[in-house]
């Protein structure tokens, strides 16, 4: 889980399988306001994390639960008025293709940056290109992938500030 306030990603291990954390294990700090993660293992276990400039991959040692030996693949534009990063790995054919969810820098603007209000697409190990997945989402926080086609599919948190009665 993902602490954003402190800078912290933590695991959660029930030990006991009583469905209760034991406790509160501390796998990476002093991170800029981390929200996504994602996890993945094959032979080895790697957790990606995104804080708000950046995804970072970390060998993760399921063992000790601690994410080490910190990689970024990817530059992210700076938080503004949406600073979560949510991640997702594609199925398939395209698993090796990270999605990252970047929220609008604005309440209802048109945005200089074109990386703000999309979701980008990148090569998970890092080097290559991150390319435009989707577009014009204010702020597109949860992903997932439809579990028959793969299809992927978000939130979208419209416009705030409209008023209770719109």
């Amino acid at each position: 889980a993902s602490i954003p306030k402190e800078g912290k990603v933590v695991a959660l291990p029930d030990k006991n399988g009583d469905g209760v954390a034991d406790n509160a294990r501390v796998v990476a700090e002093g991170l800029n306001n981390p929200h996504g993660l994602a996890l993945r293992c094959k032979e080895n276990c790697e957790l990606s994390i995104a804080e708000t400039d950046s995804v970072a991959v970390y060998d993760y040692d399921t063992e000790s639960e601690k994410a080490i030996n910190k990689r970024k693949i990817i530059d992210l534009p700076p938080g503004r008025r949406h600073s979560t990063r949510t991640l997702l790995f594609m199925q398939g054919a395209n698993e090796n293709r990270l999605l990252v969810s970047v929220g609008s820098s604005c309440e209802t603007c048109y945005e200089n940056d074109a990386r703000y209000a999309t979701i980008l697409a990148a090569n998970a190990e890092g080097g290559g290109r991150t390319v435009l997945f989707a577009k014009v989402l204010r702020n597109a926080v949860f992903l997932t992938a439809h579990p028959g086609t793969g299809e992927i599919w978000a939130t979208e948190m419209g416009r705030d500030l409209l008023g209770d009665n719109l």
